[in-house]
């Protein structure tokens, strides 16, 4: 029986430890670019939802809204490096709330700048 709760108390302290450190690998943006282009993609979609066109008229207005593909170019990255960065993430949420709170960051100063041009 001790060696039941011996054990137990052994199981029970390495469940509550932290999980290792999750390294990124080398063909995953890293999470300040990742940032960056996150930023972008939701200014891109509040442009797109602030457009008075209807969605299949979206692609006649011509360079007046932002596409994904203006997004990944002014990135320099492809859509396959965002899709495995962005499939990464979504599996560390750790990692990508760290990511979250740089977008709410810069999306802030982006705001406070605004106002204060008012």
């Amino acid at each position: 029986m001790k060696n039941f709760i011996v054990l137990f108390f052994c199981v029970l302290l390495f469940a509550c430890s932290d999980k290792p450190e999750v390294s990124i690998p080398d063909t995953v943006l890293s999470k300040e670019k990742m940032a960056e282009v996150l930023v972008d993609v939701h200014l891109m979609e509040a442009a797109i939802n602030l457009t008075p066109y209807s969605p299949g008229q979206i692609a006649s207005v011509g360079d007046t809204v932002p596409t994904t593909i203006d997004v990944l170019k002014k990135n320099n990255i492809n859509k396959e490096q965002y899709d495995e960065s962005f499939d990464f993430y979504t599996k560390n949420p750790k990692l990508l709330s760290e990511i979250y709170q740089l977008v709410l960051n810069d999306l802030s100063k982006m705001q406070a700048e605004v106002m204060n041009k008012k």
